[in-house]
């Protein structure tokens, strides 16, 4: 830049709350207890095992997206 130009400079911000982690609400929390209740109930150990992990890695993965 020479002397007596000006330029917009332009800061790309996000604020706190975008990066603070997604929280869920009281409802949502009893229909994730429900249907963790329905796994362990209908399949094996090892079902139900199986889909927590596959549930929890896609999460983890969506997260950090």
């Amino acid at each position: 830049m020479m002397e007596g130009d000006t330029a917009m400079v332009r800061i790309q911000r996000k604020s706190s709350m975008e990066s603070e982690p997604r929280t869920l609400t009281m409802d949502q929390i009893q229909f994730a207890r429900e249907a963790a209740l329905y796994v362990v109930n209908t399949r094996s150990i090892e079902e139900a095992l199986s889909i927590f992990t596959e549930v929890n890695n896609l999460l983890s993965k969506c997260i950090f997206i």
